[in-house]
């Protein structure tokens, strides 16, 4: 069973007389900051000079401050650069400016578990990913409710990183919902493979093949849209608050019927053999090497699948539809 801890079985005493460095002020990064801040700890953001993020972190009514200076001066440093931009960052930026120990935290765990970067032995390293992305974490807090979090340590320089990792939790709020305990290899996997079977590469790719099925066959495209994109939402906020068994309860007797009937035919056994397929790459660190090395022509390839999409008769018909209909 799953070990989840709450508000009440934690504190903010670990971190109380710490000072609070979050480098990045992307998605993520903003977030924790606010949070973190309006928890009343100590914080300071880093960012690059003239950058668009610096620019909103002193709108938001921190000083403007470098990643340098804030390595140098900061007892705890959150690092919520993207994954593939942490060595560099660290390397480049951080490392150099280090004067003493310091605690790492990190809101995905695939830069340690992949070893992309080497952290002093005596630091602790924690994770603290909430389960979301940052505009819901951050209002999530700000309704005084909270986003479930992972939370791992990977290193125990100082006997108390798991103290401290939980006090971060509870000072971005999670703790109000849970913090469920992880390691980082194992939040690595989950994430990565979730994101590619399920949420960001399988189901996106069903909804195309299930619009262009439907729009080939001489259905209206519009229809169409509408029935395999937009509905998703009602589904995925029934999942969301009732679990896949909840859900059934919820729909049409044909729907129920229809799901028994077909969803075993989409993912069979074939289907089945691809996932272990993409967790066994994930798991092997193949997905991690191919990612990291080359950054450009990946970034190429994704932009080049971006602009087909976008170009796509689902994006032409979606657009369209968000004019007239006023999504």
């Amino acid at each position: 069973m799953a070990k989840i801890y709450y508000d009440a079985e934690t504190t903010l005493s670990d971190l109380e007389s710490s000072v609070i460095g979050v480098i990045g002020y992307g998605n993520q990064g903003r977030a924790q900051a606010l949070n973190l801040r309006d928890s009343g700890l100590s914080v300071r953001v880093g960012t690059r000079d003239n950058s668009r993020s610096a620019a909103i972190a002193v709108r938001d009514g921190f000083s403007k401050k470098s990643i340098e200076e804030v390595a140098a001066n900061c007892d705890v440093l959150a690092i919520l650069v993207p994954d593939e931009s942490i060595k560099e960052v660290y390397e480049n930026e951080i490392q150099p400016y280090l004067t003493s120990h310091r605690t790492f935290v990190f809101a995905h765990g695939f830069a340690i578990h992949h070893k992309t970067v080497h952290l002093p032995s005596d630091a602790d390293i924690i994770l603290v990913a909430p389960t979301g992305p940052g505009h819901q974490l951050r209002n999530l807090y700000l309704e005084g409710k909270g986003l479930p979090a992972l939370v791992a340590v990977e290193q125990d320089g100082t006997g108390r990183a798991f103290e401290k990792c939980l006090a971060y939790a509870k000072a971005l709020g999670c703790t109000k919902s849970g913090a469920i305990e992880t390691t980082f290899k194992e939040e690595t996997v989950i994430d990565l493979f979730c994101e590619q079977a399920v949420l960001c590469g399988g189901l996106p790719e069903l909804i195309k093949a299930s619009f262009d099925t439907l729009v080939e066959s001489g259905y209206q495209p519009e229809l169409a849209y509408i029935s395999c994109l937009k509905e998703v939402k009602l589904i995925a906020d029934l999942l969301f608050e009732r679990g896949i068994d909840g859900m059934r309860l919820a729909i049409s007797n044909t729907a129920k019927f229809g799901s028994a009937l077909s969803g075993p035919e989409i993912v069979d056994e074939r289907t089945k053999h691809h996932l272990r397929r993409i967790l066994s790459r994930i798991e092997q660190g193949d997905f991690a090497r191919t990612f990291l090395k080359d950054p450009k022509t990946l970034s190429g390839t994704v932009s080049e699948l971006f602009v087909s999409e976008s170009h796509s008769k689902l994006a032409r018909v979606g657009r369209s539809l968000q004019r007239q209909l006023k999504f």
